[in-house]
């Protein structure tokens, strides 16, 4: 796996300089068509250890309330979600499906502002490419086989989302056949985005690297021809390492999804007080999903609000019940 193009996310470190005060622990979102075709490709065919003892599977979608209808923006569709572990990594990973109402699915190529990437590590990329490629999913990687020396190869999820698997040259030591996870997003500007996160989570941007390309790098996300530049940082308090990868040379359009549509990532974190934050997250430039343009607060102080970064990426914002 490519370090300069992953972003790492830590759900334990503390912003002393902003009002995120750490990251969901299923931090990383992906709406999906139906649960019943991808959670088996998670599950069965990755080896993404799911969760609790029961079967997500067995679940009934449930009609969403009022105030979660309007949180989310979905007028009344109903709910499900599945969530799993990923060994030795700082965050979790969730599913969740919507039905009962318009959905628009998207379809993003890589480079496209606001396209994400699970980046796993994996124990024998052979053994778990060799499901993924039985499985049918749609292979990114130029000649369809992950590339040597690096051990590396893209694809696409049941529902268009990219994932990657890297074999490391030293595999930690535990279960199962995923060992580690990364994420990766692509934007628009990095000046912009750079900008933004600075004022909106009090981001610490490293310079950002010079505008180049690499032609094995490219054969592996599949874009002959394209340029890239990236961004490293950090938010105080936290050893995350964030990298922001911003695309030249190629096509490019802005993927903007709503909460319920299948492809559509979204990314959590717990927040001191959702208002302050939602604020400061305005006054950088972001805006607000969720339907009224404020937070929905519950009697007992537990709060979520859907925003939206420069890049039209979807972020969750929690406030913890007392």
């Amino acid at each position: 796996m490519l370090r300069s193009t992953l972003l790492t996310i830590s759900l334990i470190a503390s912003f002393a300089s902003s009002q995120v005060l750490q990251l969901d622990d299923r931090s990383v979102l992906g709406t999906t068509e139906s649960l019943d075709k991808t959670v088996p490709f998670y599950r069965d065919v990755l080896g993404l250890p799911v969760n609790g003892t029961r079967d997500p599977l067995a679940a009934q979608p449930q009609k969403l309330d009022e105030d979660m209808s309007k949180f989310t923006g979905t007028k009344g569709m109903s709910f499900r979600a599945a969530t799993f572990k990923i060994p030795n990594a700082a965050f979790g990973f969730e599913l969740t499906e919507f039905t009962g109402g318009s959905r628009k699915a998207v379809h993003p190529n890589l480079q496209d502002i606001g396209a994400a990437t699970l980046a796993l590590q994996v124990r024998d990329i052979e053994k778990v490419f060799a499901k993924v490629k039985a499985s049918g999913a749609q292979i990114v990687t130029i000649g369809g086989e992950p590339l040597k020396p690096m051990n590396e190869v893209v694809f696409r999820d049941p529902d268009g989302f990219f994932v990657e698997l890297h074999q490391p040259d030293q595999v930690p030591t535990v279960e199962g056949d995923i060992v580690g996870a990364s994420l990766q997003f692509s934007i628009e500007d990095s000046a912009k985005t750079v900008a933004f996160l600075k004022d909106a989570i009090g981001f610490n941007a490293r310079p950002t690297g010079a505008l180049a390309t690499n032609e094995t790098v490219a054969k592996l996300i599949g874009m002959p021809g394209a340029k890239w530049r990236i961004t490293h940082g950090n938010i105080p308090g936290t050893t995350a390492d964030f990298a922001f990868i911003e695309y030249s040379g190629v096509p490019r359009s802005k993927i903007v999804a709503g909460a319920e549509d299948p492809g559509g990532p979204a990314f959590t974190m717990v927040v001191r007080d959702i208002n302050a934050a939602v604020d400061q997250w305005t006054k950088a430039g972001g805006t607000v999903a969720t339907t009224g343009g404020k937070p929905i607060v519950r009697a007992n102080g537990a709060g979520n609000v859907f925003v939206r970064d420069v890049n039209g990426m979807m972020w969750e914002l929690i406030q913890r019940g007392k």
